[in-house]
């Protein structure tokens, strides 16, 4: 579709439009828009609008990911991306979808997609010619891309465990404010290299509901947030949502395969597919073979099964929680199954606090290990029927008054004994993470708990096992400038930390330095030959460091840093640091394997939004801050105006609220619809 079609289409998107009630959009000064319209449907146009108006270029990327057509972007190195992609079947599940959807979901997905066509018609012109008008099937192909992502990252390192998160929730008993607090700090690449994922901050005020969060560009609802009565985060739970099936042949005849046990016949497709050559799209076909569990891995004996849920029941559950008045409501709503995962710690402001582990995964064999890859011939590995909620670790209301999960274990997360402690490994394999004991500890010794000390619990930039580590190496290494600067080092990875420097790159000197930390934090000792290992690694380091940095007394902020176009501030934070390295504080700011390289840390990964929620029933508040900033593009004021608030661990309020945001706002502008 060529450049002039696009403004036809969506001007006529527009003309039509024109015809229902006004919408009210106010923007604060970082570009947070917060949207007043009258129902849902004028409420999902307008966020439709706003994201294209900030993110069109990644909407058309996301949505272009998601339905195998990637190499109309980059060429022929995309074809087998978009092959696999195209047999999981997303784009051909969301045309059907698309054409017998009903009632609100309909509204929803209809009108984002008449306001994202608005706000392309209004750049025609300074978009690349590969943004073509959105559709519907565009969104309903990225709603399943979206819940089939970590899998999709995991499956791509085996053909790396998904991204991180922290959450915690405080019942009123623990808190200076006698109501709930809730932060919320999602851990994800701050480029959208977790399957695209990255976050547009608004709000919204309907009479059904008000909500001021986070959205992923393409979706058509908000993810992660509040309304007025509830308060909801969320964090990456590793359920086994895949199966890998090694394919038995039928060695009399090579059209069939054992499929549990019964001879089926293999399906085959021929999918035309686009790609950029010189400039110009050209076709050709591939050839695409099909099993009953889902698509064949290109090169190899092996298929895919993934578990992901029908689209119309993710936008379906996405409005039960916006519009959720309890945290009763709001577990109903994931009840639904239209999300394929996550922890959810959630709470509402009559007081409760609630958990929930939430996952689309179907019962199985627990006999099992179903992380390996499974034999496709036997009749034990067919999946069953997706577990129901009430079937799935949750607890309200905990004797701790804390709910905190930081990747970790369901029954960790109440710090009691409410969640049974044995569960089969398809529905998760966490223990608990450095982030869960750090931040566990910190909220376990303080009983009175207000949204300041939350901010700060929350960005705590302790390096786990550091203290511990440093008091051995104290009393093996010689007096000298290293365990000098050691010793009086905060064994925190703030800005101004000087010691943290020397610190990593005595854990990078050898591999086996971070399993050291780790035995000292539990008190075991060393060995001899572990002896020796940590101070000629403390001698070696510090002979790098002074040839790097020039001396021992580097700032960490001198080393780590965060740059988006010519913007770039030191950034607080430590983790991962090593490949397969588990350590990270709280607060993970990471370059991961590029640590120190060439002396420096650009880190690129880490909380990808922060959020603290007071669930206060007289109007909650909340306070957010984004890596970057709310817009994508490299000229607007608001593509890099958080850096500084964030990199510091610091926080906006969001003034969240109708006659607030209206008095807070820097412009403000009308949508028709």
């Amino acid at each position: 579709m060529n450049r002039k079609s696009v403004v036809v289409l969506c001007a006529f998107a527009s003309s039509f439009c024109a015809r229902a009630a006004d919408i009210s959009v106010y923007e604060d000064k970082f570009g947070v828009p917060s949207i007043f319209a009258n129902d849902l449907k004028s409420a999902t146009y307008a966020l439709g609008y706003v994201q294209a108006k900030d993110h069109a270029i990644r909407m058309a990327q996301n949505y272009k990911l998601s339905r195998g057509r990637m190499a109309e972007i980059n060429g022929r190195s995309s074809l087998i991306q978009d092959g696999f992609l195209r047999a999981l079947g997303f784009e051909e599940k969301a045309v059907a979808v698309a054409q017998k959807i009903t009632g609100d979901e309909k509204l929803a997905l209809e009108s984002f997609v008449a306001g994202a066509n608005k706000a392309l018609a209004e750049q025609a012109g300074s978009l690349p010619k590969w943004v073509e008008p959105f559709s519907a099937v565009d969104v309903l192909s990225f709603t399943q891309f979206v819940n089939a992502a970590f899998p999709l990252l995991e499956l791509s390192s085996r053909i790396s465990p998904g991204a991180g998160s922290n959450q915690f929730a405080l019942a009123p008993g623990r808190t200076s404010t006698h109501h709930p607090i809730l932060s919320i700090d999602p851990h994800l690449g701050w480029d959208g290299q977790d399957g695209g994922i990255v976050w547009q901050e608004f709000a919204v005020y309907t009479p059904m509901f008000e909500f001021r969060g986070i959205a992923i560009p393409g979706l058509p609802l908000g993810v992660i947030g509040h309304n007025d009565r509830v308060a909801w985060s969320m964090t990456n739970n590793d359920p086994s949502l895949y199966t890998l099936y090694t394919v038995k042949v039928n060695p009399n005849d090579h059209s069939q395969y054992s499929y549990h046990g019964q001879w089926r016949t293999f399906k085959s497709k021929a999918e035309k597919m686009r790609y950029l050559d010189a400039g110009t799209l050209k076709t050709t076909t591939s050839n695409i073979k099909l099993t009953d569990w889902g698509p064949m891995i290109p090169f190899s004996n092996r298929a895919a099964r993934l578990s992901v849920p029908d689209p119309t029941q993710t936008i379906r559950q996405a409005i039960a929680m916006l519009e959720s008045k309890s945290v009763s409501d709001f577990r109903n709503a994931l009840g639904m199954q239209g999300l394929s995962m996550w922890n959810f710690v959630f709470a509402d402001v009559a007081g409760n606090i609630a958990y929930q582990y939430n996952a689309f995964v179907p019962k199985r064999d627990p006999s099992f290990n179903w992380a390996n890859v499974q034999p496709g011939d036997d009749p034990k590995t067919e999946w069953g029927d997706p577990l129901p909620i009430d079937e799935l670790p949750h607890v309200t209301n905990p004797k701790s008054g804390i709910l905190v999960n930081c990747n970790s274990s369901p029954w960790l997360t109440p710090l009691g004994d409410e969640i049974a402690k044995v569960w089969p490994n398809y529905v998760t394999t966490y223990g608990p993470t450095t982030r869960w004991e750090l931040l566990s500890s910190l909220l376990s010794h303080s009983k009175r708990v207000g949204p300041t000390k939350a901010m700060e619990f929350a960005t705590d930039c302790t390096v786990p096992y550091a203290a511990e580590t440093v008091d051995r190496l104290a009393k093996l290494a010689e007096a000298g400038n290293a365990i000098d600067v050691l010793v009086h080092w905060d064994k925190k990875a703030k800005v101004d930390s000087i010691g943290c420097v020397l610190y990593t790159y005595w854990l990078r000197a050898d591999k086996r330095n971070s399993r050291l930390s780790a035995k000292a934090a539990t008190g075991a000792e060393w060995s001899a030959e572990e002896k020796k290992l940590a101070k000629d690694s403390l001698d070696a380091a510090a002979k790098l460091m002074i040839s790097e940095q020039g001396g021992l007394t580097a700032r960490w902020g001198d080393v780590q840093y965060m740059q988006r176009g010519k913007t770039k501030v030191p950034v607080q934070g430590f983790g991962y640091i090593l490949p397969g390295s588990p350590l990270a504080a709280v607060s993970p700011a990471s370059a991961g394997a590029d640590t120190l390289k060439g002396g420096r840390s650009h880190a690129t990964f880490g909380s990808s939004f922060r959020m603290i929620v007071s669930v206060d029933p007289k109007g909650i508040q909340s306070w957010s801050v984004l890596p970057y900033g709310n817009s994508d593009i490299p000229t607007s004021s608001h593509y890099t105006d958080q850096m500084e608030l964030y990199a510091a661990g610091k926080y906006k309020p969001t003034n969240f609220g109708a006659n607030t945001a209206k008095k807070t706002a820097v412009s403000h502008y009308n949508l028709s619809y």
